[in-house]
């Protein structure tokens, strides 16, 4: 259970009333946003924002208490600084709310209350200090920004995307339908946090959009058209953009800026963000034109079908949840900097052969060579800090000497790191990835090492102490005299403490420091009874680690440290605004070094989760798209197969261009089709991201798109039903999809009448097997549709395996080549414990619906033999029903009842078993 709040309200009742009177007259807000109210030495909540931090901060209302009178009171809740940082990460990070900060101008009694921060998903800089300011937060934190232009009749769609973070500005352009799917495919690709858009516009586009962004669970924030002006943006584009060496120094001279509407959207996120107000971002920024060529294209059904994510938007890395998505189980990362990247990895897999085969070459190295991998794993890796996060704050000048010294300690292990990847292996991608781009950077950063050496007291960072070396002034030196006197002292306390309290200084008694206390002692928890009843000595705090505490002199020793130290601190103050102004110009190798190493810890990643999989993943062979071929053997889905409980049944697929490209699988609910076609699905994105996979064997062509209609969920929210969602996602295939697309469609055609489903469903399976020709994966309870394999040849039939026995059903989840015509729904109701009689009449009903299909023949147990056999009669009844009609009504009744029962006898000389079932039923 969370800590409970300590602290009181400090407002006697007027007051009280005074600032619920003022609350109560804010502007109405959603309830995405949160208020906050600082009020110095903690932070407050009220109404239902209280209501929603006392369950979330201290899951229990409990702690609320209503301030005020009738008719002016509300509920109230404390937040200590801890509470408060901790609670913004969350809002911010997690659950994608937006927050808003009120501070008080006038004295406590007058409620001068003005809005002093805000912050969104978006649009964190407010926030920063509190996110990342001793926390590396492994998540990203891009804003878009959308806009609608047209040439002529044509409808164009502007896209820009800011990565704070990334410091990259991207920028695209492209002709859209009315379902904007290509908007999608590109959300899908970024996975921004927020969404700029017009306010005020109600059109059909506007919702189309808008319903997009919340699929995708994108903020949308609402903005005013002149925003969008382009105006001033070459000015903020020339001071916000780097430009290389020989380049032209004007924005003017960029292609992209040739993007008209992109760069209204550009101007809108420059405007929101205040980029240009803060000083850290002049010249950082690369601007550049997203290629959506460049990657698979995924639909959001995809994203939520294939697990790719945590579903309840848990960050990954150590507090996500391992085993419930793609990137959860691949998350192996030791890095901020390469958790952020696999996000992007995941949603962004390569259309790129050699691209895919230089990162599967890293891979594969690394799972042979079990010692490199846990040496990165275990070493190399975990002494990298964010150096992202830390060029950014150099860039800001928000650095300290702390941040230099996290830098200089990075670069200084980099070359252990190179002679252990250089000697480990002598792969190409390795050294072109790699290697290269790291000893460059190195050199680079010579200057840097250098500096910190120069200036930084080496040896007192390593205690802890982040000092400038004390011979750069007179002061100084005296200053650090003082302090390593007092130290000296401190050491001779130690021995004499050691000796009252009985204990060995060193080992059971130790003597260390601290920014928040200074020097102290500590003893174990175990040993904390020998400092009872001893008045000589102050407990500080304990904890985990043992009991921390001084002795009078101990106090006086450190008060005199702490003087010196602080005075040495406001000395060195202009020397460490000189150093942080050097560091800031060494941002662009920094950024490039945590890029490189981010590459380095998603690809050790990969081998780490293929090498201590259950049974090791294995190399997919990657061939050209025109080879038209997908080949898996033995395919298990990663995440199931980790489950406790769970023993895998691994199942084939193989399409093959002109061949086999389109399974129709059949099967009893739970029997394991979902399971099948998601785990192909799932093998084909970690090959395209570069990842092994789970399987014996798999050959697979280059996609282009993994498209998915998976589930059946209402989207109430968003007005959409079950049906409606069905054909929303479905028209979106149809349009994207190539011979080149894997396609995975489970269930469709429920929420309307069987017959028109069925219709549905057929005719989109039909359309996507004879005319798009992609590969595709069709489950469905429509038996009818299994027909479709007589009339195109690329289609074949499979069903997934199941026993009944003693009114028992037992699912095998084995897929093999043939239909089920067997309805188990009667069998998965007995197992779900339905009362017995709701079962029999179930079985009753059935008997009176069922149709002729049903009827039991010899040669009816294959289902394939069944299914000729039926269409054999089938015939044979029309031409008795033809012969029938062709008789002349002339001829009297006797002469048409001999006519007919001659045309019966030869119907019957065929010896058709359905026929024969058909006349012998009552």
């Amino acid at each position: 259970m969370a800590v409970q709040p300590n602290q009181q309200f400090s407002m006697d009742p007027p007051t009280q009333q005074s600032f619920v009177r003022f609350f109560k007259s804010l502007p109405e807000k959603p309830s995405s946003t949160v208020r906050f109210f600082n009020r110095s030495d903690y932070y407050t909540l009220h109404g239902s924002d209280a209501l929603f931090a006392a369950q979330e901060v201290f899951k229990t209302t409990s702690v609320c208490k209503m301030i005020g009178a009738p008719p002016h009171k509300t509920e109230g809740v404390i937040l200590n600084k801890g509470h408060f940082e901790t609670f913004i990460r969350d809002l911010l990070l997690v659950k994608q709310y937006r927050i808003e900060v009120y501070v008080n101008q006038g004295s406590a009694k007058n409620q001068d209350w003005i809005l002093e921060y805000k912050g969104s998903p978006g649009n964190l800089l407010q926030f920063e200090e509190i996110l990342f300011g001793n926390n590396e937060v492994a998540v990203g934190t891009s804003v878009i920004a959308v806009k609608l232009g047209s040439e002529g009749k044509t409808k164009i769609v502007g896209v820009s995307c800011v990565d704070v973070i990334g410091t990259t500005i991207s920028v695209c352009e492209f002709t859209t339908d009315e379902s904007f799917s290509d908007l999608e495919a590109l959300v899908v690709t970024l996975a921004p946090k927020e969404c700029l858009l017009i306010q005020g516009e109600g059109s059909y586009e506007f919702k189309t959009i808008k319903q997009i962004m919340e699929r995708s669970n994108v903020m949308i924030t609402l903005r005013k058209k002149s925003d969008f002006s382009t105006d001033s943006l070459m000015q903020d584009l020339n001071t916000l953009v780097k430009f290389k060496k020989g380049q032209q120094q004007n924005a003017q001279s960029l292609p992209e800026t040739n993007l008209n509407v992109a760069m209204a959207a550009t101007a809108s996120i420059i405007k929101y963000l205040e980029l240009t107000s803060d000083e850290g971002n002049i010249n950082q920024f690369t601007l550049q034109q997203l290629e959506q060529s460049r990657y698979v294209r995924l639909d959001t059904a995809a994203i939520r079908a294939l697990n790719v994510e945590p579903r309840n938007d848990v960050p990954s890395g150590p507090s996500g949840n391992f085993n419930s998505s793609i990137l959860g189980l691949l998350d192996k990362c030791r890095t901020s900097q390469g958790h952020r990247l696999i996000a992007q990895w995941v949603r962004q897999p390569l259309r790129d052969l050699s691209l895919i085969k230089e990162r599967l070459d890293i891979v594969e190295a690394l799972m042979k060579d079990n010692e490199l991998r846990s040496a990165l794993n275990e070493d190399h890796l975990r002494r990298v800090p964010d150096l992202q996060q830390l060029a950014k704050k150099l860039s800001r000048k928000k650095a300290n000497l702390q941040d230099c010294y996290k830098i200089y300690l990075c670069v200084a292990h980099l070359p252990t790191l190179l002679e252990q990847l250089s000697a480990a292996t002598g792969v190409a991608a390795f050294t072109a990835m790699l290697i290269e781009p790291l000893k460059e950077l190195i050199e680079d950063m010579d200057k840097f090492q250098q500096m910190v050496e120069q200036t930084i007291d080496l040896e007192a960072a390593e205690k802890g102490d982040f000092l400038v070396r004390p011979d750069f002034d007179d002061e100084l030196k005296e200053l650090n005299v003082n302090m390593e006197a007092a130290e000296k002292e401190l050491g001779g306390q130690l021995g004499k403490v050691a000796d009252d309290l009985s204990l060995e200084a060193g080992k059971t008694l130790k003597l260390e420091s601290n920014q928040q206390f200074g020097y102290y002692f500590r003893v174990t928890l175990k040993e904390e009874k020998i400092l009872r009843n001893k008045k000589n000595y102050t407990v500080l705090d304990s904890n985990k680690s043992g009991v921390r505490f001084r002795n009078s002199k101990l106090t006086d020793i450190n008060e005199d440290y702490l003087a010196a130290r602080d005075k040495y601190t406001v000395q060195q103050k202009s020397v460490v605004d000189e150093i942080i102004g050097i560091a800031a110009g060494y941002c662009s190798p920094i950024k490039s070094i945590g890029s490189v190493v981010a590459c380095l810890d998603v690809l050790t990643a990969f081998a780490t989760a293929a090498a201590n999989a259950q049974k090791a993943y294995v190399r997919p062979e990657m061939l050209p798209s025109e080879t038209g071929e997908l080949k898996l053997e033995q395919a298990r889905h990663p995440c199931l197969e980790l489950q406790e409980g769970v023993d895998y049944i691994a199942n084939d697929i193989d399409f093959k261009r002109d061949e086999s490209t389109f399974y129709i699988i059949t099967g009893p609910n739970m029997g394991g089709k979902s399971t099948y076609i998601r785990s192909v699905g799932v093998v084909a994105l970690m090959a395209h991201i570069g990842s092994f996979v789970p399987c014996d064997k798999a050959t697979i062509s280059l996609l282009d798109c993994i498209l998915a209609r998976v589930g059946a969920d209402d989207s109430q929210i968003k007005g959409l039903s079950t049906f409606m969602t069905e054909m929303v996602e479905t028209a979106a295939i149809l349009k994207a999809a190539t011979c080149n697309s894997l396609v995975i469609i489970d269930e469709l055609g429920r929420g309307t009448s069987t017959y028109e489903g069925c219709g549905i469903a057929w005719s989109i399976a039909e359309h996507l097997a004879k005319d798009v020709k992609a590969y595709c994966l069709f489950a469905t309870h429509f038996h009818e549709i299994t027909k479709l394999a007589e009339d195109v040849p690329t289609v074949k039939n499979k069903h997934v395996t199941a026993l009944v026995g003693d009114n028992k059903l037992t699912l095998l989840y084995k897929v093999k080549p043939g239909i089920c015509d067997q309805s188990f729904g009667i069998h998965v109701a007995r197992m779900a414990n339905f009362p017995e009689e709701v079962i029999e009449f179930a079985k009753r009903k059935q008997s009176e619906l069922e149709d002729c299909q049903g009827a039991v023949f010899e040669g009816s147990e294959n289902p394939e033999k069944k299914r000729k056999i039926i269409k054999e009669g089938e015939d044979l009844i029309a031409q008795f029903a033809n012969k029938c009609k062709t008789l002349d009504q002339s001829l009297s009744d006797a002469e048409l009842k001999g006519k007919i029962a001659t045309f019966k006898e030869e119907i019957l000389s065929h010896k058709n078993p359905y026929i024969k079932a058909l006349l012998s039923s009552p």
